[in-house]
């Protein structure tokens, strides 16, 4: 993991580097949207143990909608691409 000094949002000036695969970074970002986090946010509180209270109500559950659509997105994109290789062989 690198670091790298850069300004970023106010209180904020270290920016980590991470590296994963692609499966890892799409289920990165289908958590975070189920949480209705950004990924940056998503990975501060998983790794600070900071998270909040689950919110309630129709915005939250709309956020929880919108990361299950993620996740069926790229199970489908995965679907497609295992599809192209064995089609291709």
């Amino acid at each position: 993991m690198s670091l790298a000094l850069t300004p970023a949002a106010p209180g904020r000036s270290t920016r980590l580097t991470v590296l994963v695969n692609d499966d890892e970074a799409a289920q990165i970002a289908r958590q975070a949207a189920a949480a209705g986090l950004s990924v940056s946010a998503y990975l501060r509180e998983r790794a600070l143990g900071t998270a909040a209270a689950p919110e309630a109500g129709p915005e939250a559950a709309l956020r929880q909608m919108d990361g299950l659509i993620a996740r069926m997105e790229a199970d489908l994109d995965r679907a497609i691409a295992a599809l192209a290789q064995t089609s291709a062989a």
